[in-house]
């Protein structure tokens, strides 16, 4: 019996406390309720409106949406909004727009000259409401460095991506900024981005995710630098003329000045000594579109991206760019405290005597004395970089592009004998056909390249086989130019100049290459003696496999040849544009076709469709 009751009181004392598990089990739920609410409260979620997404950039935060309003009118420099600012010497008012300090009429998107800059951080959502009141106007925009992939159709490509915007319309582009770098935005034609729409598009990281932080302490808005051509002769507010017209200035941030206009306010960049700053250039180009030479007064420039990727850094006196290009450089702030000039130059084969000016300032109120140790040790004396190359180029003081190197090695199976290899021979013609007519056009492979009555991506049944180019060499026939590429495919373009002009300028849309190789010849070679060369190992007396600078845009010299490799892994159609093209085109373009209608990303059911329009047959009776 005694043993029985030791037995049965045990188990009593074993008996588990219910009401103490139940009030454990509600401070542990009260204990995680309290840290969701806490971890919510405290973690940026999405707004749906925002005008400006500029600032400090965090790994860990939500993606903003940026919601963006772009007005597009004419306007006009100088106008009663200024207020006689110029003649009175008063500082000008937000909605003054002085450029060179002369009228003009400007194709502005809010009333501003450049375009409003963009300064997002990585992966933001961008909505850009784009409200054309421009009249007698079709319009896209382009967002130059962002490939697209989850948004083909918001590529701005018109004809190829999306109907063009009629005049009085509203568009809206929506898609995520995934390139980080220093980008660019700006209107297909590049008439109408002469006339004011282009503008930066800046992606930054996290400061923990920039592999540049290191280089620099100071990474600010106010250090973005667009350059542009400016004159009284261009786009179309001005005219359509035979003959390219000369620029008059190079603006700096909208702002330059002319012997006509000495006392034009110019754009000033502060500094502070002792800091390391980092710089975001880009050039918008213009009618023209010469190459232009940038530089900072007594200053080094180490230039550590272009196009928005990394390269090893390489310490300049200046740095070179043809339209469309991008140069990130870090500046030391070490000289005398005082005023320094920021100068661009056009280059003289081009156009004789185009410059244009900014201020560079130190705001230190004492002065520095300047010891031997404070310039940067890595400076060469009389060393200059360019994206331009030529037979200079083989000199010790000119740094070229086949002479820079990317950060990251060529993979395995891009630095192998590619897929796919297209070799795309171009040549530009003019002639004078009476005393005041000059035809002119340009062709590639023999085609004359020339846009579908409808959008490829998003009609490509309404186009028909007869509108494409044939798959062999043309004879200057117009037509739509396709390259089909497979998806997937490692694809090596082999481009070169047969005409021997000028140089000419190319930008890949929805793509970054590798520029493996440049060369440039004394005349024009064959498209057989060009493949002859490459199979044989010739045409290229040096090709880089191991660590190409990456791009979207690459000038090729005249009678030159570029070598540039990618892999297929967006597909879609995507222009090799002609940046020297004064409107939509003017022949040389082509398209890439990469994969099948199958592998394509759908448009929305209600996106803007456009096409030719052939009505019922009417008799009169």
């Amino acid at each position: 019996m005694e043993v029985e009751k030791k037995i049965e009181d045990s188990v009593v004392m074993q008996k588990p406390n219910y009401m103490l598990m139940s009030l454990q089990r509600i401070f542990v739920l009260f204990v995680i309720l309290i840290s969701v609410v806490v971890v919510v409260y405290y973690t940026p979620m999405p707004e749906e409106y925002f005008e400006n997404c500029d600032r400090e950039c965090h790994e860990l935060d939500w993606p903003m949406i940026c919601r963006i309003k772009l007005v597009i009118e004419v306007y006009k420099t100088n106008s009663k909004s200024c207020n006689n600012c110029l003649e009175t010497g008063k500082e000008c008012p937000p909605m003054c727009i002085t450029a060179d300090g002369r009228e003009r009429g400007v194709l502005s998107a809010n009333r501003e000259l450049p375009a409003p800059a963009f300064h997002v951080c990585q992966n933001d959502i961008l909505v850009v409401d784009v409200v054309h009141r421009a009249p007698a106007h079709a319009l896209s925009m382009h967002w130059r460095g962002q490939p697209q992939k989850e948004t083909p159709f918001m590529d701005g490509a018109p004809m190829l991506t999306q109907c063009p915007q009629p005049a009085y319309t509203t568009f809206q582009y929506k898609f995520r900024a995934s390139a980080a770098g220093t980008h660019m935005y700006h209107a297909h034609s590049a008439a109408d981005a002469a006339d004011g729409l282009a503008g930066a598009l800046i992606v930054r990281q996290s400061p923990r995710l920039d592999p540049l932080k290191s280089l620099y302490d100071i990474d600010a808005t106010e250090h973005t630098i667009f350059i542009a051509e400016w004159g009284h002769s261009m786009g179309p507010l001005a005219g359509i003329t035979s003959k390219v017209p000369n620029a008059e200035s190079l603006l700096i941030n909208g702002k330059g000045n002319t012997l006509e206009s000495p006392d034009a306010p110019l754009t000033t960049f502060n500094v502070d000594y002792g800091k390391k700053y980092r710089f975001r250039l880009a050039y918008g180009g213009g009618i023209k579109s010469c190459s232009v030479k940038f530089y900072i007064d007594d200053h080094v420039l180490g230039l550590v991206a272009l196009d928005g990727n990394r390269i090893d850094t390489e310490y300049v006196n200046s740095i070179t760019l043809g339209r469309g290009e991008r140069a990130d450089f870090i500046l030391e702030a070490n000289r005398l405290s005082g005023v320094y000039n920021v100068r661009v130059v056009a280059d003289k084969s081009c156009q004789e005597n185009l410059e244009g000016v900014a201020k560079l300032v130190y705001r230190n109120k004492e002065r520095k004395v300047l010891h031997k140790d404070d310039s940067t040790t890595h400076a060469l004396e009389n060393r200059d970089f360019t994206t331009v190359f030529s037979e200079k180029c083989s000199s010790e003081e000119l740094l070229c592009l086949d002479e820079v190197r990317g950060v990251h090695r060529l993979s395995e199976e891009l630095s192998s004998i590619p897929d796919e290899v297209i070799y795309m021979p171009f040549n530009y013609s003019t002639r004078q056909i009476s005393a005041k007519r000059i035809e002119s056009w340009g062709q590639s492979d023999g085609h004359r390249f020339t846009y579908p009555a409808s959008p490829l991506l998003t009609q490509g049944a309404d186009v028909g086989n007869e509108a494409l180019c044939s798959s062999q060499p043309g004879h200057a026939e117009e037509c739509v130019h396709l390259k089909s590429i497979p998806l997937g495919s490692t694809v090596e373009i082999i481009m070169f100049d047969q005409g021997g002009e000028s140089d000419h300028i190319f930008h890949l849309h929805g793509y970054t290459f590798y520029v493996t190789a440049v060369q440039q010849y004394n005349s024009s070679l064959e498209k057989e003696r060009v493949i002859q060369m490459n199979e044989e190992g010739t045409l290229f007396p040096k090709k880089n496999l191991e660590s190409p600078v990456l791009k979207d845009t690459i000038v090729i010299p005249k009678f030159g040849v570029v070598a540039l490799r990618f892999k297929a892994d967006n597909p879609g159609y995507w222009m090799m544009r002609d940046e020297r093209s004064a409107h939509w085109t003017r022949g040389l373009d082509f398209v890439l076709k990469v994969g099948d209608a199958k592998d394509f990303v759908q448009a929305p059911s209600d996106f803007p469709k456009c096409g030719s329009y052939v009505g019922p047959e009417y008799f009169l009776i």
